[in-house]
């Protein structure tokens, strides 16, 4: 038992309290309570998918996937990379919830399996199509 690390966003943090994403944000890793599993992705994911509040306790982090109805289907990793293949729809509030949806999903993933690359496919298609503004 262990427990998981998931992503969330603080907003307007600059890269301060974790990696900078887009629109000046950071993404910074929580713990969950311990867990018993064999792998780590699935479960990490679906906590990530499963939360459905937008604030993050009091911590002042942020979900912004919180209205999203996305399934983890299942994942691959081939030493580098994770993959992870998810259904659903993302249910955004504007186009800076773009990197940060993207980010809350690869690094939850990349935390999960100790990969340095996460590729995210929702119905098959690339994060990057799905979530375009074209």
């Amino acid at each position: 038992m262990a427990p998981l690390a998931v992503f969330y966003v603080a907003v307007g943090d600059n890269g301060v309290s974790g990696p900078l994403i887009g629109c000046g944000d950071s993404i910074v890793a929580t713990s969950t309570q311990p867990v018993r599993f064999t792998d780590q992705v699935g479960p990490a994911i679906r906590t990530l998918l499963a939360n459905r509040t937008r604030s993050v306790g009091m911590s002042g982090l942020v979900n912004v996937l919180y209205r999203s109805t996305l399934t983890y289907l299942g994942g691959s990793f081939d030493g580098t990379t994770i993959t992870i293949y998810l259904s659903g729809q993302f249910n955004l509030s504007g186009e800076c919830d773009i990197p940060r949806a993207e980010a809350q999903l690869e690094y939850t993933a990349m935390a999960a399996a100790g990969a340095s690359r996460a590729a995210v496919f929702v119905d098959g298609t690339p994060i990057d199509a799905v979530l375009s503004l074209k």
